[in-house]
């Protein structure tokens, strides 16, 4: 007897609609660009902080504003961190990490800054450009001082609030 092969229906897969961020531009120039706000460049699809090889005179490049500078224009923030139970003595200690975290993945990726940090409640408040800066900056908290963090996505992913809260401190 001949194999039967077993059809799959795909009919219960989830169809979901993939939101693209509005700041992004849909169709690639064909020249680079030049951030007039940051001085980011773009070459290929990708915004970077090195001038490229090509890059000799200035008349080659466009003044426009990159994604993260008209988020941070707009004020439309793709994340926020919540900073629960910082003290007056760690404050500046936290601000030191959470500033070297943006450095090290603005290097990465030139899109990913802090756009506002302000004191709410008891709190403070940190907006993000990206949701993934968001996301490493509570990560890298939680990692250097413990304590918890909790991620809460939006329905559509396209923007995330992570809450992190300062353990009770250590008995040595």
């Amino acid at each position: 007897m001949g194999a039967t092969t077993k059809k799959y229906s795909l009919n219960y897969k989830k169809k979901t609609e993939v939101d693209r961020d509005t700041f992004v531009p849909r169709r690639s120039p064909k020249e680079m660009i030049r951030c007039s706000g940051c001085g980011a460049f773009y070459r290929h699809r990708h915004w970077s902080l090195t001038a490229p090889a090509q890059f000799s005179r200035p008349d080659h490049v466009h003044a426009v504003f990159c994604p993260a500078c008209r988020k941070i224009k707009e004020g439309s923030a793709s994340g926020e961190l919540h900073l629960l139970g910082v003290g007056d003595s760690e404050r500046g200690e936290v601000m030191r990490l959470l500033r070297n975290e943006a450095i090290r993945a603005r290097q990465k990726n030139a899109l990913e800054r802090i756009m506002s940090l302000e004191a709410v409640g008891g709190g403070w408040k940190v907006k993000t450009t990206t949701e993934k800066l968001a996301q490493r900056l509570g990560r890298s908290l939680c990692n250097a001082r413990g304590g918890k963090v909790a991620y809460k996505w939006s329905h559509n992913n396209k923007f995330v609030r992570v809450v992190w809260q300062m353990g009770a401190p250590s008995v040595s």
